[in-house]
């Protein structure tokens, strides 16, 4: 009876003056580099809607816009603390990629 056996390498960085170890190697996959896209479109996007509801907050009647400025806060906060999750814990990147939540 033969089995295939498949090993993962995961690469990891430390400081000298710090104990906090970081998974970089999950910056370099690809559900990684789709999360930190994520989150770099979610700050744009927070940023875009924040000038822009400086500019006309006193003409502000309806509440979409309010509502979709809280919403891309919440999700951009959500995808920070999932990548911030992936990169200091080495198991739970490749636990978060096969849930449904991501």
């Amino acid at each position: 009876m033969s089995h295939s056996v498949t090993i993962t390498r995961t690469t990891t960085s430390t400081t000298n003056t710090s104990y906090i170890v970081l998974n970089t190697g999950y910056l370099k996959s690809f559900p990684g580099i789709l999360k930190l896209f994520e989150l770099i479109i979610g700050a744009s996007i927070v940023g875009i809607l924040a000038f822009n509801y400086q500019d006309y907050h006193r003409y502000f009647y309806g509440q979409q816009d309010l509502f979709h400025y809280l919403m891309a806060v919440t999700f951009m906060i959500g995808t920070f603390c999932l990548l911030l999750a992936c990169l200091t814990s080495l198991s739970t990147g490749g636990i978060i990629a096969k849930t449904i939540y991501d």
